[in-house]
């Protein structure tokens, strides 16, 4: 194509008036296909310019870049929590192992109602991730009843 300065188009023959097939809708719809759509021109601008060794390079970045995320390997889960005076511990699973030790784990208190009566928290046990899970230590105050569940999260970050 020599007309690379154009903006990218989509050119097809054009449809005579005189166009109006019978039969069935199938057969006109095919045969609109096959003497239309099928005749048609994507243009492009500027693809002649793109050497394969271009399209070698940018497939290569893009499966970089989808292997980099797929290592990422973002996983949550919800724990069922109680309103206690107490610590509570609970052993969290990781439904898919994560490649290391290594991974960033946070969370969030969820209230059903939208308030809290006082603060909850929550930490990770020293040394308790390993690659399928980890131990979390949750303290919700007895009037907290609106708070029952704390949604975790896992991402393995470093691998961007």
């Amino acid at each position: 194509m020599n007309n690379q300065s154009s903006p990218a188009q989509l050119l097809f023959p054009t449809v005579p008036p005189n166009y109006c097939p019978e039969g069935k809708w199938s057969d006109i719809l095919n045969s609109f296909i096959t003497l239309y759509l099928n005749n048609g021109t994507v243009n492009i601008p500027f693809l002649n310019q793109v050497t394969p060794e271009q399209i070698t390079s940018l497939q290569q970045s893009i499966l970089t870049i989808q292997n980099q995320l797929n290592a990422v390997n973002y996983q949550s889960g919800v724990q069922t929590i109680q309103a206690l005076g107490t610590a509570q511990t609970f052993n969290i699973t990781i439904p898919s192992a994560m490649a290391n030790a290594n991974y960033q784990i946070t969370g969030y208190f969820t209230p059903s109602a939208g308030t809290s009566t006082s603060a909850s928290s929550w930490g990770v046990v020293n040394g308790s991730a390993t690659t399928t899970g980890f131990t979390i230590w949750v303290f919700n105050p007895a009037a907290n009843t609106a708070i029952t569940t704390f949604t975790w999260q896992v991402a393995n970050l470093g691998a961007l």
